[in-house]
């Protein structure tokens, strides 16, 4: 490669202010005269004798309280659950004809709501089911990542409760959830819909 050559540009004539740029006045309406060296620097920057201190972050007061320990998603609220002879809750029961039917969300939804009202040896076996549903759900968008990650989770929160709990036979829910896995990991997304 060879180096520039200047014969072929030519210059016509030079800019009489060729050397000005935009002005202090130009930038920020001060006029340069008034700015003493000293406060040249960065406009954003706070020099060390300068440094301000925290203020508190004003927060508006809730408008009911929540409790902590619960999720707080915003879900309407529902009635409590009618437990009928065999230990299931109407809420429970939805969230599994919800899976039945393929509306894994809506299953999702109705499934939680029940865990939060559970009580604490109850959580996992809810939960497990709750990834079950989002399982699923993300198998039906496409969402592989977060169909492996569901189904390991649901296998590991539904293991304990084997082989039938609350009237849910739990050996054919796992043995759906290892066929999805098989399934998944062989790169297909169409998973038949469990038996709950």
């Amino acid at each position: 490669m060879r180096a520039l050559e200047t014969r072929f540009v030519r210059v016509v004539r030079e800019a009489d202010d060729w050397d000005l740029g935009p002005l202090v006045d130009d930038l920020c309406g001060v006029d340069a005269g008034d700015v003493g060296d000293h406060e040249v620097g960065l406009v954003d920057a706070a020099g060390r004798h300068e440094a301000m201190l925290a203020k508190k972050p004003f927060e508006l007061a809730s408008k009911e309280e929540i409790d902590p320990n619960e999720q707080d998603r915003c879900h309407a609220t529902t009635l409590a659950p009618l437990a009928d002879t065999d230990n299931r809750s109407v809420t429970l029961e939805r969230g599994l004809e919800l899976i039945r039917a393929g509306d894994y969300f809506e299953a999702h939804e109705e499934l939680e709501d029940e865990w939060r009202k559970a009580p604490t040896a109850e959580r996992d076996f809810l939960q497990g089911l709750v990834h079950i549903a989002v399982a699923w759900l993300h198998a039906a968008r496409g969402n592989r990542p977060g169909c492996e990650r569901q189904l390991e989770k649901a296998a590991r929160r539904l293991g304990p409760y084997r082989p039938r709990h609350r009237a849910v036979d739990l050996d054919v829910v796992l043995e759906d959830v290892e066929g999805a896995q098989a399934l998944v990991r062989s790169g297909s997304l169409e998973l038949p819909r469990p038996r709950v």
